[in-house]
């Protein structure tokens, strides 16, 4: 055969053009960019400029779209719909809901089984009072991730809520219709009607006889002039104080109105230290839920101190040196303990940011950062969602770039042992088990 021995003299081969380099394809560029916009949108909203945040998010999803029908078209589609769902987030926090629908519905359109997407549309609307809306797309979400506590508890709330708004739309609670009824409602004008109680029918039984009564004593009128009871209050008996004509004991609700035997029920102040505590069920609601329908406890207070407390004794041992946590700061969101038909939910929402600093073995000078945590939302790390971003780092051509750089890890869902990250991610599990013993 032919020998490809360059001989002697011969000029060299031709160097390797870069557009064969497949990191320089177009459509490995296109993602890295859209990569690096998503995550620069990442950090304005951990910083809380949401508008900067959308602006870089929507520019990355615009990138990303133009990855279509090649072997990398799948990657490109779940950098494009992470995008989407960031920036509904972001639109979430500002309170701007029909923005947040609109950005879900992109979202969807690329990935139409997309949790998050289908989750935050289902609370944008729920916010707009598009009840029906809500329960479809949180409905959808609790059918692709069953298991999903997050979406379980929205559903719930979406149900309750609904059903609250419906009850004030009637005007009224089972509780208003007692306020609006009269002392009376009888048709012939109740006891605002009714002449005082005659003496004669309280002392009817204890009548003197006949010759020691006053004397001249009225001739009783005719019965077919006798008064009915509704125009008793004409009767001239109750003013000269002579007795009234005899009424049948027993003859109907107004007879027994008239008389001492029917005292007005004045309402009473009930003492607390006389009223015995309600028995609870272990498991329930508090003792003015004893039934466990539905109770929510706040515990977002505690959940601040807790991360605090777990995450500022965070320290790594680092290949070359050591790396700690500083403490949380920027903590936004909600933690609460929720009691649904008799059981408790653990649900937390929450961002955050944690400094680190890293220091090298043989280095004077320390290196700090930031990880920025954007969403802790689940028991399941796959589904946190991180940066890292740097106040102090080497340079590029430094011998500790690539140290410092691997020390502080990448991500929280799947960091490597011995990094920053993964010290954060083994404190986010401690403060999961410590909120579910409370």
């Amino acid at each position: 055969g032919m020998d490809d021995t360059p001989r002697p003299g011969s000029p060299p081969p031709a160097p390797v053009d870069e557009d064969d380099d497949p990191r320089n394809h177009p459509t490995n560029v296109k993602i890295r960019e859209a990569t690096a916009l998503k995550d620069k949108g990442n950090a304005a909203f951990s910083a809380g400029s949401y508008d900067d945040a959308v602006r870089t998010y929507t520019e990355g999803a615009d990138i990303a779209a133009q990855v279509e029908g090649n072997y990398r078209s799948q990657v490109a589609r779940d950098v494009r719909t992470a995008c989407y769902c960031n920036a509904a987030q972001a639109r979430l926090k500002q309170e701007r809901w029909s923005d947040a629908v609109d950005l879900c519905t992109l979202a969807l359109g690329v990935d139409a089984k997309c949790v998050k997407a289908l989750y935050r549309r289902g609370c944008a609307h729920l916010e707009q009072k598009e009840y029906a809306k809500a329960r479809t797309d949180l409905a959808v979400a609790a059918q692709v991730e069953p298991n999903n506590k997050a979406v379980k508890s929205k559903l719930v709330e979406a149900e309750r809520t609904e059903m609250t708004d419906a009850k004030k739309a009637k005007g009224a609670n089972d509780y208003d219709r007692f306020a609006k009824i009269e002392l009376s409602d009888d048709e012939d004008g109740g006891l605002a009607a009714l002449p005082p109680p005659p003496p004669a029918v309280a002392q009817e039984e204890a009548r003197p006889p006949p010759p020691a009564a006053p004397a001249p004593a009225p001739t009783p009128p005719p019965p077919a002039a006798q008064p009915k009871p509704a125009s008793a209050p004409t009767a001239p008996a109750a003013s000269s104080g002579e007795s009234a004509p005899d009424q049948k004991r027993g003859s109907g609700y107004r007879y027994w109105a008239a008389g001492p035997s029917a005292p007005r029920v004045i309402p009473q102040k009930i003492d607390p230290g006389t009223v015995a505590e309600p028995q609870v069920a272990n498991g329930a609601g508090s003792v003015w839920n004893s039934a466990g329908t539905y109770e929510e406890k706040d515990q977002t207070a505690w959940a601040k101190e807790e991360l605090q407390r777990i995450v500022s004794a965070i320290s790594v041992e680092v290949p070359g040196g050591s790396a700690r946590c500083t403490g949380v700061k920027d903590v936004q969101g909600d933690v609460g303990i929720h009691m649904v038909r008799g059981k408790k939910r653990y649900l937390f929402d929450l961002h955050f940011t944690v400094p680190f600093e890293i220091d090298l073995d043989g280095e004077e000078k320390v290196y700090t950062g930031k990880i920025n945590v954007t969403d802790f939302s689940a028991d399941d790390q796959s589904d946190w969602e991180a940066n890292v971003t740097w106040d102090e780092r080497p340079t590029s051509s430094s011998p500790a770039y690539a140290k410092v750089l691997a020390a502080a890890g990448k991500a929280l869902d799947s960091p490597k042992s011995g990094t920053v990250c993964a010290g954060l991610a083994d404190g986010l599990h401690a403060f999961i088990r410590a909120f579910k013993a409370r």
